[in-house]
């Protein structure tokens, strides 16, 4: 009499279920890992200003940390404040014809990390500098001074727009001394011309001769 043999593996079919299985927790696990992660310590923001439109905005997304790749795209928000726009719609200066506007990073952030300040912050720091009633300096100064306003901001906007930031300052400190517009126009070129003129030593000594004379150029409009 024969007998049935069965010759299959035993639990070799239940193992291989087993391995199927435990792949796919594991990687759902590591993908939540990830997921986790990237929202604890992936999210990347700040803030841009576009010199040529004197309009700001924020923007934030999302990176999966250590590797840096992005996984959602850039979003922004519109964060220009009631100066900008009185400027603007004052015609105090104009926006630029520029068919790709700039924007410069006025402060940056991720997390974990220190707060990234731009050039474009210095600007921005007299555009939001607030009284204690919070009304803005620089708005409740032009609206007094118009005239001088309309010989202030659009030199502010050249340098802004020129990403020479770093002069804007020493224009600020001026005007909030001076609200004559003739004899503001006068002090502020003199500076203007003086602080090109430093520039341009400066780009001579880096070499940079081409730079140098672009801003000796500046430096002579403004000495006019």
């Amino acid at each position: 009499m024969s007998e049935n043999v069965n010759l299959a593996v035993p639990g070799r079919g239940t193992g291989s279920g087993v391995y199927w299985l435990g792949g796919i927790v594991g990687t759902l696990g590591l993908a939540v890992a990830v997921l986790i992660a990237t929202l604890l310590f992936g999210q990347h923001g700040g803030e841009e200003f576009c010199p040529d439109t004197f309009n700001r905005r924020s923007f934030f997304y999302f990176q999966i940390p250590l590797v840096g790749i992005q996984v959602t795209p850039i979003f922004r928000d519109d964060t220009t404040n009631s100066l900008e726009n009185y400027l603007v719609a004052g015609k105090f200066l104009t926006r630029s014809a520029a068919g790709n506007p700039r924007w410069d990073l006025v402060t940056a952030l991720s997390a974990g990390s220190r707060v990234v300040r731009g050039d474009a912050q210095i600007l921005c720091s007299y555009l939001d500098m607030a009284d204690e009633n919070s009304r803005l300096v620089w708005q409740r100064w032009s609206d007094t001074h118009p005239e001088a306003a309309k010989v202030l901001w659009p030199r502010v906007a050249q340098l802004a727009r020129q990403q020479l930031y770093l002069l804007v300052p020493e224009l600020f400190e001026l005007a909030n001394s001076e609200t004559d517009p003739k004899t503001l126009a006068e002090k502020l070129d003199q500076s203007l011309a003086r602080q090109y003129r430093r520039l341009a030593e400066i780009q001579k000594k880096l070499g940079n001769l081409a730079g140098a004379r672009e801003l000796e150029d500046q430096a002579r409009q403004h000495s006019r």
